[in-house]
């Protein structure tokens, strides 16, 4: 399955699941937990 790039930096940060994304958070959420990883990614913690 093909995903966009926030997807796969909050999927691949650990923050959530692709299940979890797609039955748990919604959009507003997605881009929450995305900013994290991007802020976390910046200063290097992953």
């Amino acid at each position: 399955m093909n995903v966009s790039a926030p997807l796969s930096l909050v999927m691949g940060t650990r923050l959530a699941t692709l299940h979890e994304l797609k039955t748990v958070y919604d959009s507003e959420d997605m881009w929450l937990l995305w900013e994290i990883a991007a802020v976390e990614r910046v200063n290097g913690y992953s």
